[in-house]
């Protein structure tokens, strides 16, 4: 049985969406009747069911809808409700969130007028917004529902924009796909849903927005002409290979995620035969577009990260990345989170947090990128009242360029903040990215965060596109960030988002000389740079000896890397293996680990082989 299963409440509707096909004029007693819904709800309710979707219809129609939601959520799934949230007001809203209701999912069809047009509901929209602001208010996670057709192609666009501007409390919006209606011609064609997709994935991109596609309607990424664009608003797993409705096509067949698609739905497809596909041909593409199994799974996976700090004074310490959301307003091509998800529930993002302090560990606030999030301050005073030991901020400091959150965030408990910075230009920082201007936003992010009380880091990821630059990096921080630290990282491999290619990850070997030009003139203008004897760093033998000498003595915990890890022949006869991870298992496949020698104990310099 699917963990997510949808449960019809009822078939009438306060509005009438031209495209819907779901609307009956009125209700069939039978299907309706309290008997009759609690009994489809115990079915959905069997087997490994992690969420109902109460759906209609209308939903809040029903006089007794907090008593469904709660009948629905006494199995411990996720109760999700699907409405327009018209007739929501504070004491439905309230109803329903002591009820158990986890989330309300939205629907808005368009934002102000154009939106009653669709709905055929004069006023809807505004009511639609009022539901919304009582059931955030009520304690409920709010999502907004997006339908893409033909009559809102051109005005979709707008809506994340417009749901920031209005400060609607709204932490992702779900673009739904209608592929069949009443009038087939309401629905939208391929081209016109690539597009309109394309620029809510933009808009909301830029105003730091989670978007993805529902799971309940679907179209293939090979409809995109640019598909790794909206890669993040995929969550394709092989359990998603056949749907009702769905047809394969021939440029199936050499796609790499026939696996994981079903194809084209045919009744969008028919109307739209002579739009050129683009199967997946690329890895990368494909690890962008999946998930292990649910996007709840996926969550739950990547919401907290654990690791072991050696430190010379305390031994090993806890270190605890939680990351507060999982979207960004960047696009690295390294980076290792999977920013289509939506962001995870306040709950469990505060029971990590609290955890963090019952163990007195490094709490490191993270994302996708944290400062997205509203309640990050909230989080950060949670974190101080915890009692964790320090409270770290990874960001890209693009938000940080504003004085008053700055402020307020090291007012309220950051006590250090890494941030990413990948190059000493706009040219090769926003390549790296993908996010053209955030150089500039970033670099302003740091002047503020250099005039506060908090220890500045600057992450820089050495990959195949910047590790000429890191003397020029190196120059930009002496002169602009003086009393920053330099985090050395080497892009990693750990995850199957993370393209395993030559044109990403460069050699140990490759990058070396230009490393120690930059630590030369680290050194010789006083800047400190760590982080070499990290999960992320280098191994021991390769580190320049100046470094090499700071390496910790602390040995790696006994399942340090997480089985990540692998060790090259030369390795057997290293005396100083116990404190080195070794390689991580992608570059050993890449390059394989010839690059390795073993040293003496104490020595500086790799033993005689």
């Amino acid at each position: 049985m699917a963990r997510v299963q949808r449960v019809i409440t009822n078939e009438t509707c306060n509005q009438n969406c031209w495209f819907c096909d779901a609307r009956r004029p009125v209700e069939d007693r039978d299907f309706v009747a309290k008997a009759a819904l609690h009994e489809r709800i115990a079915r959905a309710c069997e087997g490994d069911t992690r969420e109902i979707v109460l759906t209609g219809g209308e939903p809040t129609l029903r006089s007794d809808i907090a008593e469904v939601v709660a009948l629905s959520g006494r199995s411990g799934a996720r109760v999700v409700l699907e409405t327009n949230a018209a007739v929501v007001d504070s004491e439905r809203a309230r109803q329903l969130a002591a009820a158990g209701l986890g989330i309300a999912r939205v629907q808005l069809v368009a934002w102000g007028p154009k939106a009653d047009e669709i709905t055929r509901d004069p006023g809807g929209f505004e009511a639609a917004i009022r539901g919304i602001r009582s059931l955030a208010e009520a304690g409920v996670t709010v999502e907004v529902t997006t339908p893409i057709v033909a009559r809102n192609v051109d005005d979709v666009g707008v809506v994340p924009s417009e749901i920031v501007r209005a400060g609607l409390p709204v932490a992702a919006m779900v673009i739904v796909i209608p592929t069949d209606a009443p009038d087939r011609s309401e629905c939208a064609t391929l081209p016109e849903i690539a597009a309109a997709a394309t620029t809510i994935a933009d808009s909301a991109r830029r105003v730091g927005l989670s978007v993805r596609f529902d799971p309940s309607t679907f179209v293939p990424p090979c409809i995109f002409e640019r598909p790794e664009r909206v890669a993040h608003l995929f969550a394709l797993n092989r359990g998603n290979a056949t749907r009702n409705g769905y047809s394969r096509v021939a440029e199936c067949e050499p796609c790499l995620v026939a696996d994981r698609c079903p194809g084209l739905p045919a009744t969008v497809a028919a109307v739209s035969s002579t739009h050129e596909l683009r199967p997946v041909s690329e890895h990368r593409l494909r690890r962008r577009l999946t998930v292990v199994s649910t996007v709840e799974d996926q969550i739950a996976r990547e919401l907290v990260g654990h690791d072991e700090l050696r430190h010379s004074a305390y031994g090993h310490i806890s270190e605890y990345t939680v990351r507060v959301n999982f979207h960004c307003n960047q696009q690295c091509e390294f980076c290792f989170v999977s920013t289509h998800l939506p962001p995870p529930q306040e709950a469990a993002v505060r029971e990590a947090i609290e955890k963090a302090g019952r163990e007195e560990a490094v709490l490191v606030l993270s994302g996708g990128e944290p400062t997205l999030n509203a309640n990050l301050l909230e989080y950060v005073r949670l974190a101080k009242t915890s009692g964790v030991r320090a409270v770290e901020l990874q960001t890209n400091a693009i938000r940080l360029a504003d004085t008053v959150l700055t402020q307020s965030l090291v007012e309220a408990g950051i006590e250090q903040a890494m941030v990413s910075l990948h190059g000493s230009t706009a040219e090769i920082s926003d390549e790296i990215t993908g996010a053209p201007g955030t150089f500039a936003s970033t670099v302003l992010g740091l002047d503020e965060l250099s005039k506060t009380s908090a220890r500045l880091r600057l992450n820089f990821v050495f990959c195949q596109s910047n590790w000429r630059d890191f003397p020029r990096f190196i120059e930009l921080v002496i002169s602009r960030w003086p009393r920053a630290a330099i985090v050395f990282s080497f892009v990693g491999s750990h995850t199957d988002v993370v393209p395993r290619t030559t044109s990403l990850i460069p050699r140990f070997s490759d990058i070396l000389p230009s490393l120690m030009e930059g630590l030369g003139r680290a050194t010789e203008a006083g800047l400190i740079v760590e982080g070499f004897d990290s999960m992320c760093g280098l191994p021991l033998c390769l580190v320049p000896d100046a470094e090499r000498a700071k390496f910790t003595e602390i040995a790696v915990a006994e399942d340090g890397g997480g089985g990540e890890f692998v060790k090259g022949d030369a390795c057997a006869g290293c005396a100083e293996g116990y404190r080195c991870y070794g390689v991580r298992r992608g570059y050993a496949e890449l390059y394989g680990t010839d690059e390795l020698r073993a040293l003496a104990a104490g020595d500086l310099s790799p033993a005689a082989s």
